[in-house]
Order: C-alpha cells, then sequence, then structure tokens
C-alpha cells in the first residue's frame, strides 16, 4: 500500500467546515421547527409523521446518492457535486420555512388559498431540512476518506469529524438560546424564528464555500475496455494474484495497484451450493428451533428450496437501499448491524430526552392547558433538558480529541464497546434517579458514545478500502470492488432505519406502557445490543484471513 500526502491539521479542520455548518443548522432549525408546525396547525401525531418523513427519503436515496457518487465523472470530481447539489436543496429549505407565509401571500394573494400555500410549503421545507442536514453527510465523509486514503490519517480526520460535529450543535443550541428579537438585527428582519433562519442562511454557505475550496479533488478517470468504469480488468499470475484498484479510488491521486500473495485456500473457488449456503445461513440460523422437526419430515430440504426462489424473486424488486443493506461483504454486515443498534440507542436518547425531562423528571403535562402549573413544568423541564443537550455536544467535542490515542492504545473495537457502554450505564442512571443535576450529568456522560459513534464506523470501513483485497473478498476468489461512497451510505441507511423505526415505534410504546421512562429503556436495551454485536465486528486482516478459511464457520453465518 502506497503512502499518500499527508494533510495538515488546518487541511482537515476545513474540509469538515460544512459538516460543522449542516449540523448547526440542524440543531438550530429543529429546536424551531416542533413549535412551528403546531403553530400552524398540526396535531402532535401529524408533526410526528411529518418529521418521520426525512429519515425514510433518506433511507431510500441515500445508497443511490453514495453509490452515484463513487461513479461520478464529473470534472469537479466525484463528491463535490453532490455536496454542492444537497447544500443547495438545503438552503432553499433554511428560506422557505421562516418565510412560507410571506411566499404563499406573494403567490395568491389574501385569502384561504394563501393559508394552504403557507402551510403546504412550511411542510415541505421542513421535509426537505431534515432528510438533506443528513443526506448530506454521506457523500462529506466519503470526502473525508478519500482525502485520508493511504496517509494512515484515518482516525485523525474522523476525530476533527466528530469534534465538528459536536462544535455544530453545541453552536446550534447557543445561536437558538440568545434573545434576538432585543437585538437591532431582530428587529430589523422581524422576529427570533426568521432572524435565526437568515443567520443560518450566511453561516451555512460560508462554511459551504470553505471546504468546496480546499478539496482538491480530481475527475475520476474511468478504465478504457471495462463493463464497469470503476474497475480495471483482473489480472492473475501463476504465484501472485493482483487486483488492480478502481481508477482514482481516492479522487485526490491515483494509487499503485494492490498486491498480496494469499494461501492457496483463499485463491480456491467455493463451489455454488456453499455460496448459497453462506447467502441464507442467517435466515436459517433465526429458524433453527424448527429444522429439526422439518427433518423429521422429509420436507426440510423441499422449504429450504422453495424459501430460496422466493427470496431471489423479493430481493429483484426491493428498494435499492435494501438491496444495498443486504447484498453486502460480511465484513460491512457485521458492522452496519452494530451501528444500527448503536444509532438507534443514541437517537432514542436524542430526539425524546427533552420530553423525558419535562414529564418524567419535572412532573409537567404538555397538553395541559397554557399558562397552567403542569404546562410551566413541562416548559421548564424541557427547557432544562436543553441543558443536557450542550453538555452532550460538548462532552463528545471533548472526548473526540482522545479517540485517536485510545484506538493506538486498546484496539478500535475496545474502544467502540466502551463508549457504548459509558451510554448504556447513563440510560440506566436516568431510569433509577430522577434528579435534574444527576439526570443532566448522565446526559453528558452520552457524549462519549455519540464520539464514539461518529468515529470509529468511519475509520473502520476507511481501513477495509485500504486493503480490499483482504476485506472484500468474495466465494469465488475474486475481489468485490466497492466504492467507499456505497459502503459509507450503507451505513447511514442504517442511521436513517433507525430513527424512522423510533418515530413510528415510540409512541405506541408509550401510549402501551403509559410512561415516558420507556423512551430512555428502550435506549439502554439497544445500548445493550449495539455492545454485543460490536464484539463480532473485524477489525484487521488477521481476524478476516482467519474467517476466510474453509475449516472455519464463522464465515457462513
Amino acid at each position: 500500500m502506497t503512502t499518500g500526502k499527508s494533510l495538515s491539521l488546518l487541511q482537515i479542520i476545513l474540509l469538515n467546515a460544512v459538516v460543522c455548518g449542516v449540523e448547526i443548522c440542524a440543531c438550530a432549525g429543529f429546536t424551531y421547527i416542533p413549535p412551528m408546525l403546531l403553530k400552524a396547525g398540526y396535531t402532535e401525531e401529524n408533526m410526528s409523521i411529518i418529521l418521520g418523513m426525512g429519515p425514510l427519503l433518506g433511507f431510500i436515496f441515500v445508497p443511490i446518492i453514495g453509490r452515484a457518487s463513487d461513479n461520478c465523472l464529473n470534472p469537479w470530481g466525484r463528491r463535490r457535486p453532490f455536496i454542492v447539489g444537497i447544500s443547495s436543496i438545503l438552503v432553499v429549505a433554511l428560506i422557505t420555512i421562516p418565510y412560507s407565509d410571506w411566499i404563499s401571500l406573494s403567490l395568491f394573494g389574501p385569502g384561504t388559498m394563501s393559508k394552504t400555500g403557507a402551510l403546504l410549503l412550511l411542510t415541505v421545507g421542513v421535509v426537505l431540512l431534515d432528510f438533506t442536514s443528513q443526506a448530506c453527510l454521506t457523500p462529506c465523509e466519503a470526502l473525508l476518506s478519500d482525502a485520508s486514503k493511504d496517509t494512515n490519517q484515518q482516525e485523525r480526520v474522523f476525530m476533527v469529524y466528530s469534534q465538528m460535529v459536536s462544535l455544530g450543535g453545541f453552536l446550534g443550541y447557543l445561536i437558538t438560546a440568545l434573545d434576538w428579537n432585543t437585538t437591532t438585527i431582530g428587529t430589523l428582519i422581524g422576529g427570533q424564528e426568521r432572524t435565526v433562519f437568515t443567520m443560518l442562511v450566511f453561516l451555512f454557505l460560508f462554511l459551504l464555500f470553505v471546504t468546496v475550496a480546499v478539496a482538491q479533488e480530481e475527475p475520476q478517470i474511468a478504465a478504457k475496455n471495462s463493463p464497469n468504469p470503476e474497475i480495471k480488468p483482473l489480472e492473475v499470475s501463476p504465484t501472485t494474484v493482483v487486483f488492480p484498484a478502481p481508477a482514482m479510488e481516492s479522487g485526490y491521486e491515483s494509487s499503485d495497484s494492490d498486491e498480496a500473495t494469499l494461501p492457496n485456500v483463499l485463491r480456491k473457488p467455493r463451489s455454488r451450493s456453499r455460496r448459497h449456503k453462506k447467502k441464507f445461513r442467517p435466515l436459517m440460523l433465526l429458524c433453527m428451533p424448527f429444522v429439526f422437526i422439518l427433518k423429521r419430515f422429509r420436507i426440510f430440504y423441499l422449504v429450504q428450496f422453495y424459501g430460496r426462489l422466493a427470496f431471489s424473486a423479493i430481493q429483484d424488486k426491493l428498494p435499492e437501499s435494501i438491496k444495498l443493506l443486504l447484498d453486502v461483504p460480511y465484513v460491512l454486515r457485521k458492522l452496519a448491524v452494530a451501528n444500527f443498534c448503536s444509532w438507534t440507542a443514541v437517537m432514542g436518547f436524542n430526539l425524546f430526552f427533552t420530553d423525558f425531562v419535562g414529564q418524567a423528571v419535572y412532573e409537567g403535562n404538555p397538553n395541559a392547558e397554557e399558562n397552567s402549573y403542569l404546562r410551566a413544568r413541562y416548559d421548564e423541564g424541557v427547557r432544562m433538558g436543553s441543558w443536557g443537550l450542550l453538555f452532550h455536544c460538548i462532552t463528545s467535542a471533548i472526548y473526540a480529541f482522545f479517540v485517536e490515542n485510545l484506538v493506538e492504545r486498546v484496539g478500535i473495537r475496545r474502544t467502540y464497546a466502551a463508549g457504548m457502554m459509558t451510554f448504556t450505564g447513563s440510560m440506566v442512571g436516568m431510569v433509577m434517579f430522577r434528579n435534574i443535576y444527576f439526570v443532566n450529568t448522565m446526559a453528558a456522560l452520552t457524549g462519549f458514545g455519540y464520539a464514539t459513534l461518529t468515529t470509529i464506523p468511519f475509520i473502520i470501513v476507511t481501513q477495509y478500502h485500504a486493503e480490499k483485497e483482504i476485506y472484500f473478498r468474495t466465494e469465488n476468489g475474486r475481489n468485490n470492488y466497492r466504492g467507499i461512497g456505497t459502503d459509507i451510505a450503507t451505513l447511514d441507511s442504517a442511521y436513517f432505519l433507525s430513527q424512522v423505526i423510533l418515530s413510528g415505534m415510540m409512541g405506541y410504546v408509550v401510549h402501551v406502557t403509559g410512561t415516558v421512562l420507556s423512551y430512555m429503556i428502550t435506549a439502554g436495551v439497544m445500548g445493550v445490543l449495539s455492545c454485543f454485536f460490536i464484539q463480532s465486528i473485524v477489525t484487521s486482516r488477521e481476524e478476516m484471513l482467519g474467517l476466510s478459511k474453509p475449516s472455519n464457520s464463522i464465515i457462513n453465518i
């Protein structure tokens, strides 16, 4: 593996500028969006549906965006066209949300049509902001991985990434905490919400310009006479297997072909039956209690045969995002499962923490009458819970400084597990002790898990792509070359899926249990599951080579 030109700390920070901008817009914008939707006339149930549409769009379209960026031949490079395109939609959403009534009034004039148009524009703006503030991160993450390819700086690049995400959250919450109504700019623009959103537009455009200007991507060069423009033909010699990497994989500088002399057992093609066996083994393991009974009646193989046919037929009709989650290399599938459980835990905390504090800690009621004691208690709890989220961002930003050293000292898996174990312990503490100072202290400790989750998975994926001939080897002895944008989109799909499931599930769970403690209990349970699945992640080439041996049955799971 060749060593590329190292990046300075300033370059890494500037490459992450747009990431900070996206997080500022998301945190500041969604502080005001729920009250704006309620004031516009939506019920809480309809508001939940609207807030779930953005992650759903992300789950469907982000894998497509990731794969398209891998194959992009634009003169600007592979990632910048998508960053600029998605960011443009984000800016339109930032303008549409606070000025929806003014835009509708200008288009339709006074009347019922104007009110309906304003409501529609507000809804579309909210969904687009939710979608783009998450989808924009996928090409940004791929850009960082491209820039750090072959530089041995993956840990540092994503450490800074995590810090910039936390800094963006801190600045976003800080902007919304200030009273702009009493300032000259607030009076000039017209109100707290319009002032904040207008500031977000100019701040985000500046940070976007910084990243686009600093990123020195080169156009991807398609390999001639290759069916896939990103993959060169495979060359084989009697003693050495040579795996040419995709042309201009990093987008920064070309890399030499990767060479690997592997054991004969790795080069030996496996039979067709073994390939099918590996593909369907996860489903079979879930059904093991029934296998003995089916074999007893001599119908096991018949069920297996028709099950495979049904699965193949269904798979062809699945959306791109679902196919991408199912058709992934073994190592990435293990990482995606752990990533999904981790994000479900963390987002379960982030989305519902202020509501938990308002109802469980302050014993308020959001549905009480305006100016009543219970409503005042709830509002006070929400404000105090916002301080907990602020401490969460501060802890995450500080801890991100130490992630690189921890990875070097104790390893990737232990660092990942330690972050999620700390998060799980914090959820247990919140459920057991409901003092606001203790709860906010626990909220601050969740920053360890968040910083880990925004660094470690991307470090692992970059490591996989640095040695594709090891990690992405298929059963027939050939390499499954995948662009890093596609694989980062797979991880982001797990993130979107966690939000979609939480949006559709938690309201029902709270209704059944009758307590908002279910929020933190659910987050804690998913944290435990994440710690369990983290243990199966492949983090080194030695582990992968061991799993690739035919005598080891773990690879077939």
